[in-house]
């Protein structure tokens, strides 16, 4: 026969209560409310210790089970019982059984732990679910010349991979998009995310065939205010933060912006489209406008500004997230394409 060192001797005294008082939930006139039993608050841990029990008729064996000591799943015991102001289990030779209100009580537990199982399952589904979705965030230009043309070695990583991809030259709003990663041209500016500088991208200016024919090439900085501009180094989200003062080129686009009628649109992917129109010129990201087939004019003049891998510190959590920010990385710091010319490095003009 099973020894149950925490059993009581009868069964309206409770086999983990012998020696103290038991609240009974019924309250003396005039006595504190604090002596109410209070289920309300009770640890759903309880319950799934005395499901344990009453499903094995044994402390000691739930307690191998549950991989605790006897005396600790004793006094968890109790405590339940002192919650529910009520006796729960009394002792047998085999080991103790229910009392009434131990019966109730695994009835409605249960239910309980059926509807948790449910939950758990569908939970799991959902997580499994979104744990195989990667979501990136990167500007028009690097999705469309960078991103999209590695999607396929990103589908490779794994069968189960759903890549998500917002292009957006905006910086988003974490909480309410749930990105994963971000490919960012200048300052990171956010502190919800994390990650390294993993490179630099060239930027200069550029005019279409058509507007060169009509009007000719500024042949020196000081000669843009007498063409047709489009946009400001200011709609490229954060670049206005990377002190441009300090920057020739960008100083000057701005300079000659402000002193003329000057096209602005959104969102600035639409800079190379109305650059290819013959609207003027535009300052854009070097390897993005000669892919578009545009021109390049001064092309001595050149602004090279960060590159950043960030991402959620949060989605570290997720292993197909942690595959991509790898994929990522080792493209974006094994590579000179963004610079647009490998002769051309040395005399870029860079950030501060």
């Amino acid at each position: 026969m099973e020894m149950e060192n925490m059993v009581g001797e009868a069964a309206c005294g409770g086999p983990f209560s012998e020696a103290e008082p038991r609240n009974t939930g019924i309250e003396a006139t005039g006595s504190s409310s604090k002596h109410k039993p209070r289920l309300t608050e009770t640890n759903w841990d309880l319950f799934r210790l005395f499901f344990s029990v009453a499903r094995t008729g044994s402390v000691n064996r739930a307690a191998r089970d549950l991989g605790m000591s006897q005396p600790t799943l004793s006094r968890r015991l109790k405590e339940l019982e002192r919650n529910i102001g009520a006796p729960l289990f009394f002792r047998v030779s085999s080991g103790v059984k229910l009392t009434q209100e131990g019966q109730d009580l695994l009835r409605s537990a249960e239910e309980m732990v059926r509807s948790f199982e449910e939950f758990h399952r569908d939970l799991s589904l959902r997580v499994g679910h979104r744990s195989t979705a990667v979501k990136i965030s990167a500007t028009e230009g690097l999705t469309k010349h960078w991103l999209l043309p590695r999607v396929k070695k990103l589908r490779a990583l794994s069968p189960q991979i759903r890549l998500e991809i917002n292009s957006t030259v905006e910086q988003q709003n974490l909480a309410t998009s749930d990105l994963d990663l971000v490919i960012r041209i200048g300052h990171p500016g956010d502190s919800e995310l994390i990650g390294r500088r993993v490179g630099t991208i060239a930027f200069g200016l550029f005019a279409s065939d058509s507007y060169l024919a009509e009007h000719g090439a500024p042949k020196v900085l000081n000669e843009l205010v007498e063409h047709e501009l489009i946009g400001s180094t200011a709609e490229y989200g954060r670049l206005h933060n990377e002190r441009t003062s300090q920057i020739t080129l960008l100083t000057a686009f701005n300079s000659a912006a402000n002193a003329r009628s000057t096209l602005t649109l959104m969102p600035v992917v639409n800079h190379f489209a109305a650059t290819a129109q013959g609207l003027g010129l535009a300052f854009l990201p070097v390897p993005f406008a000669l892919a578009e087939g545009l021109v390049r004019v001064l092309p001595d003049d050149t602004a090279v500004l960060d590159l950043w891998l960030l991402r959620r510190r949060e989605s570290d959590l997720r292993r197909m997230t942690k595959q991509v920010w790898r994929f990522l990385e080792a493209e974006l710091t094994n590579t000179t394409w963004f610079v647009g010319q490998r002769s051309a490095q040395k005399r870029l003009q860079r950030v501060a």
